[in-house]
C-alpha cells in the first residue's frame, strides 16, 4: 500500500466492491457469449480452429473468450481482494498481512479448496496469456475457461454472501465439492 495515499472508507470500500461486482455479472455474461460461439460444450476443434486461423475475424472469436477469460479472472481478484479489505475494516478479519487474500478467504472457509484451485489454474494460464503468450496453449485456456464458468457463481455467491453476513466472522461460505 501506497504510504501517502490515505485509507479508503468503509464506504468507499463498498462502492467499490458494488461496482466490481456489477462489472464481473457483465464480463461473465460475455464470457458465456464468447464461449457461445463455439458449441456445443465449448468444443475445443473449432475453439482451435479459429485461435490458429488465417482470418483475423475467426483470430477476433477466439481471442474474445481470451478477453473475457483474463478480465473475468482480474475481476473476481479485485471482489476477493475487495472483500477481505472489507471485512479488515469492519473488524471481521484479523488475518496475518503475510497471507493472501485468497489464502484469507481459504482460511475463514469462505473460499473450498476445489475453488482455490481452480483459481489457481486461471492465474497460471491468465499470467501465460500475458506474459508466454506463443506458449499458450487452446487446450489449457479451454481447461481455464470452462474451470472459470463452472467455479465463479459459487465462490461470488460465497462471497457476497459472507460480505453481506450481520457477522461475517460466523458465516462460512462455498463449501460444496
Amino acid at each position: 500500500m501506497n504510504p501517502d495515499r490515505p485509507k479508503r472508507s468503509v464506504e468507499q470500500l463498498r462502492e467499490s466492491y458494488e461496482e466490481t461486482l456489477d462489472a464481473l455479472r457483465r464480463r461473465v455474461e460475455q464470457l458465456e457469449a464468447a464461449v457461445a460461439q463455439f458449441q456445443p460444450d465449448f468444443d475445443e476443434s473449432a475453439f482451435s480452429a479459429a485461435w490458429h486461423s488465417d482470418s483475423p475475424l475467426e483470430r477476433n472469436r477466439a481471442d474474445n473468450v481470451l478477453s473475457s477469460f483474463e478480465k473475468t479472472y482480474m475481476l473476481l481478484m479485485d471482489l476477493i481482494t475487495l472483500s477481505v479489505k472489507l471485512g479488515r475494516r469492519l473488524h471481521a478479519v484479523n488475518v496475518d498481512a503475510s497471507r493472501s487474500p485468497v489464502e484469507t478467504l481459504r482460511e475463514l472457509k469462505i473460499l473450498s479448496a476445489n475453488a482455490e484451485e481452480a483459481l489457481a489454474i486461471q492465474r497460471e494460464v491468465r499470467n501465460s496469456s500475458q506474459h508466454v503468450y506463443v506458449e499458450l496453449t487452446v487446450s489449457n485456456l479451454r481447461r481455464a475457461v470452462m474451470l472459470q464458468l463452472e467455479t465463479s457463481a459459487r465462490v461470488i455467491h460465497a462471497i457476497t454472501a459472507w460480505v453481506d453476513s450481520p457477522d461475517p466472522m460466523q458465516q462460512e461460505g462455498e463449501q460444496r465439492p
